[in-house]
């Protein structure tokens, strides 16, 4: 996995540095001012043209990375190529006048500006931009305008007006449009991405017949829990892997027709449908009690390697779930039940009180079904329980798990809890390398 990693980054990287190599080349001689700036525009527009690559969801490159590090990579990019945008418009205009063609690269610059600007403010959680002030003004804004989802992914979606922009204002530069093989080049590179992101956004999801599901079961796990099964309208689930996880939009008057992540919560060995356990707590997971059997669905997966059959050899696990971040430990443990039963595998599972702990008959089944197998509910607001109290730290951990270092240690939960938890985990001397985690909601 890792020789396939380096070769999807070396691909990028050589495919960042082509145009402005040609460009170079060609220009040779030239004043180096002006070559700068050539080539930090070339590099600039490469680098916000991928980024529809890379939102496009992309399975061949998720497999390898993971679409929580992808979407990470690209917030990190997109910085960078607003980095080169500016040094590329200081440098023109220390040299050229105002014209139509520099007019189209200020208008595109603006709304890359813009949307990104906006998309920290209304959209990044703190999964991905962690930075105090920032959070503290992304909840007075929401409050005040309270913007609807999708209409906060139709104002980001403008960034496709400002590449279109991008690319008259590149194509009209002299030192391109007379060079027919770099001005060929440039235009792939839009292509490419933009026919990538329109399959993404329009064919995959009116067109092709493999993502259309309807509802056929819902659960009441508990007061603000449920599970939704879908079964296939074309009779096949995708494949997955017990841990990952799915965009879905169901068409239902009352729930937003937006697109939302969730952790599958189904094991591929159980079939002829794929469920979601979700809390009901933000605006399209609080609608979810309104879904109905028959509604149609929209469901594309699977994505994320935050599954333990991406690392078979260790047959050592030890699971860290917080409040409903039990769901891929789910549908781990429900292929594990029937796949791989001599796995030594722990599961602390903190939450609130027992109302919380969903599927515990399943679990205490499991419990007394595999040897290998420990169940340990740890409650932080319940005086009535006899079990572990309190929060999961170090001397929880290594009660449980005496010999840590030899464990492969999956954690899921809120940021918060999840950021605790890795700092405890690497406090106790654990390998990174047998940490694994995924921040995939945006």
């Amino acid at each position: 996995m890792k020789q396939k990693r380096f070769l999807w980054i070396l691909i990028y990287i050589l495919a960042a540095v082509l145009p402005s190599t040609l460009y170079v080349v060609d220009s040779s001689g030239s004043n180096i001012t002006m070559m700068t700036a050539g080539v930090l525009g070339i590099s600039a527009y490469m680098l916000f043209a991928f980024q529809f690559l890379l939102t496009s969801r992309p399975k061949m490159i998720d497999k390898q990375f993971g679409l929580d590090k992808l979407y990470r990579f690209h917030m990190k990019i997109a910085v960078l190529a607003l980095l080169f945008a500016f040094l590329h418009k200081t440098l023109k205009e220390m040299n050229y006048s105002e014209s139509f063609q520099t007019s189209l690269g200020d208008n595109a610059f603006t709304i890359f500006i813009a949307v990104s600007v906006f998309s920290i403010l209304m959209m990044i959680n703190k999964l991905f931009f962690k930075f105090q002030p920032v959070d503290y003004i992304r909840k007075i804004l929401n409050n005040i305008l309270k913007i609807k989802y999708q209409y906060k992914v139709l104002l980001h979606n403008l960034m496709m007006i400002g590449l279109i922009f991008l690319l008259l204002h590149v194509l009209f530069a002299y030192s391109v449009s007379s060079f027919l093989p770099l001005k060929i080049i440039l235009i792939i590179y839009f292509a490419v991405p933009f026919a990538l992101y329109f399959n993404h956004k329009i064919i995959k999801v009116y067109f092709n017949k493999n993502k259309r599901y309807t509802v056929s079961e819902i659960i009441k796990e508990s007061n603000n829990i449920i599970t939704i099964r879908f079964k296939p309208i074309n009779g096949k689930v995708f494949d997955y892997q017990p841990g990952q996880f799915l965009y879905t939009r169901i068409k239902n008057n009352e729930i937003p027709q937006d697109e939302h992540p969730f952790t599958i919560s189904s094991s591929p060995l159980q079939k002829g449908y794929v469920s979601i356990t979700a809390k009901q707590l933000g605006d399209f997971t609080g609608k979810l009690d309104s879904a109905k059997v028959g509604d149609s669905a929209y469901i594309d997966g699977a994505f994320g390697a935050f599954s333990y059959l991406k690392r078979p050899a260790n047959k050592k696990i030890c699971f860290i779930a917080g409040g409903i971040g039990i769901t891929p430990f789910l549908s781990m443990l429900r292929y594990m039940n029937a796949v791989n039963q001599d796995n030594k595998v722990i599961l602390l599972w903190g939450a609130r009180d027992l109302s919380e702990v969903i599927c515990k008959n399943e679990l205490e089944e499991y419990s007394a079904r595999l040897k290998n197998f420990q169940f340990i509910p740890v409650l932080s607001n319940d005086n009535t329980y006899t079990g572990e109290k309190g929060f999961i730290g170090t001397e929880l951990i290594t009660k449980y798990v005496a010999d840590f270092k030899d464990y492969d240690f999956y954690i899921c939960g809120p940021p918060i809890m999840l950021d605790i938890q890795i700092k405890n985990l690497k406090s106790l001397g654990v390998s990174k390398n047998n940490i694994h985690f995924e921040r995939f909601s945006i």
